[in-house]
Order: structure tokens, then sequence, then C-alpha cells
């Protein structure tokens, strides 16, 4: 049977961990097309190009306490682990994968690496704290949405 989906099953894991407290994510892909034309053309015409993908998560400023930090990990462990907002140069380790999960099914996972290449807290009295996040993506989807699911 067909379903909707809603936020609230969505989910992001960085480094195989669940993020403890997200408000949202977004990923856009692009697709570069490199003109054909000649001269004499009287319409445009293209072929594909080079590929890439941003995203940006929410997450809420949230320290872990009693749970399993083998499974989750929360807002600054991420920065700590991106290095983003560290004091050291950011190098290649740098690199995160980042799952991104539209539902609860294993099959609607979109998996890739990437840099965390943003990071901005916001701290407002009367609302939740939270770490914007932007990412770019290094490299192809290793898994993108299961169509037979």
């Amino acid at each position: 049977m067909a379903g909707f989906y809603t936020g609230r099953s969505g989910s992001l894991k960085i480094r195989g961990k669940k993020v403890a407290k997200i408000r949202d994510w977004s990923l856009e892909s692009t697709m570069e097309l490199l003109s054909t034309n000649s001269i004499d053309s009287n319409f445009n015409t293209f072929t594909p190009g080079v590929k890439g993908a941003t995203g940006s998560a929410t997450l809420l400023l949230y320290r872990l306490q009693n749970e399993n930090t083998a499974t989750h990990t929360d807002a600054f462990n991420v920065l700590r682990d991106s290095g983003i907002m560290s004091e050291n140069r950011a190098t290649e380790a740098d690199l995160l994968t980042f799952e991104l999960n539209a539902s609860n099914a294993l099959a609607d996972d979109i998996i890739c690496k990437g840099y965390i290449t943003s990071a901005s807290m916001s701290v407002s009295t009367g609302e939740l704290s939270t770490v914007s996040i932007n990412f770019t993506v290094d490299g192809k989807f290793t898994q993108t949405f299961n169509a037979t699911a």
C-alpha cells in the first residue's frame, strides 16, 4: 500500500551514527549541461556534463547523556568530527559519510560522502538552540532510492 512520507519518519546518519536530534535535512542534486550548438543552430541543444550535489540540515543543539553513543551522535560531535569548528586545519580525514533517509525503510536511504562546508549556531530566548550545517557531496552517491521497494 502506498503512503505519504512526513518529516517525522526521516533521519540523518553521519559516519554511521544516527543524529540524535534533527529538525530537517535537504539535498539538491545538479547536472551541468554543455552546449552543443553550432553557428548555424536555430535551437539550443545540450549534452550532459558534470553532476554534483549539496545539502543542508538543522540539528538541535543537544548533548547525548543516557543514549547509546555507539549508535547515536549529537550536534557537538558532528561539529568536532567534521573539522569545521576545530582549531586544526581541515584535511581529507574530515570527509564524512552521510546517510539521508526519507522514511523508516532502509530502501529509502541516500548515501554519499562529503564535507561540511559551513556551520551556523543559533541561540535565542524562547527558542530551541540549533546548528545549521551545509555540506557538499564528494564524488557520486553510493546508494540512492530502491525503485522496487
